[in-house]
């Protein structure tokens, strides 16, 4: 069955929904859990402006996703499901794609992420990460959106 779990995570509460939904899957199931990030370079990439900094400007952002992935791979960890993590740079504008290439080459089982809800045209401005995944995945994918009282806070971000 579900062996090993992927979940894609960005700090925000929706992620958290759905790192705590893959932490009691992987309970349930005795599987693993793969974290990833996907830091997102894309608007940095071929602004010949940014060109000699790119390393410098991305440097402090890394190390907050390192610190995310390890506070999260500590929860996992703690709830005693084995745990990994990935971090992985993103040139397009949508982390969706990334999160799909990453299921196919770790041959996940699933993937178990949250998702911000957004509708209109917040969604064709600031992406559709979740639809790009439940579109291109390979593997089934669990989303869960936005809890009650979330939608609001999350949507507008």
């Amino acid at each position: 069955m579900y062996q090993h779990l992927l979940a894609p995570i960005d700090g925000s509460a929706t992620s958290g929904r759905g790192l705590a939904e893959a932490i009691r899957l992987a309970q349930a199931l005795n599987a693993r859990v793969t974290l990833l990030h996907v830091l997102d370079v894309y608007p940095f990439f071929g602004h010949s402006g940014w060109s000699g900094q790119l390393e410098a400007d991305l440097a402090p952002r890394r190390a907050v996703a390192q610190d995310l992935l390890a506070s999260a791979a500590a929860q996992v960890q703690d709830a005693g499901v084995a745990v990994s993590f990935v971090l992985r740079e993103c040139l397009e504008p949508h982390a969706g794609a990334e999160i799909v290439r990453q299921a196919r080459e770790l041959k996940v089982d699933a993937i178990v992420m949250g998702t911000h809800g957004r509708r209109g045209i917040s969604r064709m401005l600031l992406g559709g990460d979740a639809m790009i995944v439940l579109r291109d995945s390979p593997v089934p994918v669990l989303v869960l959106g936005p809890s009650e009282g979330m939608a609001g806070a999350e949507g507008s971000a």
